[in-house]
């Protein structure tokens, strides 16, 4: 085997296991890493006071959501989920918007908790628009929307397409490629990505009060990426950095009340 020969398959042995190789391991496993979905379909219901709904979406796939229904004038919260949660581990949130007055719709994804398909983030917004078109056709009274890291990245395209009273985005992302970024060391290009989730290319068209709440310690979604997306959101913005708060455990730190607070402030401005 001649010089080049040898030059040539070494030179494609390292575009292979430097290229080719992760690019195709990253996006084949992508919906692993973005969709973990939990084994569980949560409880049976009825749990407090909400109750099972079935919502169908535009492309016939049947969402089990929990719902407490809104009192005649009240407004209403569209709570979205994490990736690795079901729409059921909202619960401590959605009674404490119960509480405070509102009607609470905790969405459900397209193949978590019992609900039928398989997501993809084209899917996961569909369900988002599904959810928020479920509360409309209940009455014409205000809806604000509430999300959380995975959610933020369906609430906010959702906010944009649909007008909510106000939005509370706890620990967002930019983008999945900023977080491919952060745990890779490298950015992969849009078209190595199965999904996107361009929060910042979208957050800027919403015209609503926004409330950007991250943890300063978490691990999953930097805050940087978190103080990024209250850069480009619209002027107005507020962005609480919680000194110690990690990914999962904002609560901890009183995120519920906050949320609540500035939804019953934002809603009494109107």
């Amino acid at each position: 085997m001649t010089l080049r020969k040898k030059i040539s398959l070494w030179l494609f042995a390292l575009v292979m296991i430097f290229g080719i190789i992760p690019f195709f391991v990253m996006y084949q496993f992508q919906d692993i890493f973005t969709f973990p979905v939990p084994d569980a379909v949560g409880p049976a219901g009825p749990v407090g006071s909400f109750e099972r709904v079935e919502i169908t979406t535009r492309d016939q796939e049947r969402l089990r959501a929990w719902y407490h229904p809104a009192e005649a004038g009240q407004a209403r919260i569209l709570v979205f989920h994490g990736n690795a949660e079901l729409a059921s581990n909202q619960f401590p949130l959605g009674e404490a918007l119960v509480k405070a007055g509102f009607g609470v719709l905790l969405a459900e994804y397209r193949g978590y908790g019992g609900s039928t398909g398989k997501p993809t983030e084209e899917g996961v917004i569909r369900d988002g628009l599904a959810s928020y078109d479920f509360l409309r056709a209940q009455s014409d009274a205000p809806i604000g929307i509430v999300a959380h890291s995975l959610g933020t990245g369906i609430a906010i395209p959702v906010a944009a397409l649909r007008p909510p009273f106000a939005v509370v985005l706890k620990s967002p992302m930019t983008s999945l490629p900023a977080i491919a970024r952060y745990r890779m060391g490298w950015a992969p290009r849009d078209f190595m990505m199965k999904y996107t989730f361009h929060s910042d290319k979208v957050i800027g068209k919403l015209q609503a009060p926004i409330l950007i709440i991250h943890g300063t310690e978490d691990k999953v979604i930097p805050i940087a990426q978190g103080r990024e997306l209250a850069a480009l959101a619209p002027k107005g913005t507020e962005f609480v950095a919680l000194e110690g708060a990690g990914h999962n455990d904002l609560a901890d730190f009183g995120t519920i009340d906050r949320t609540v607070s500035f939804l019953l402030k934002t809603l009494a401005k109107k």
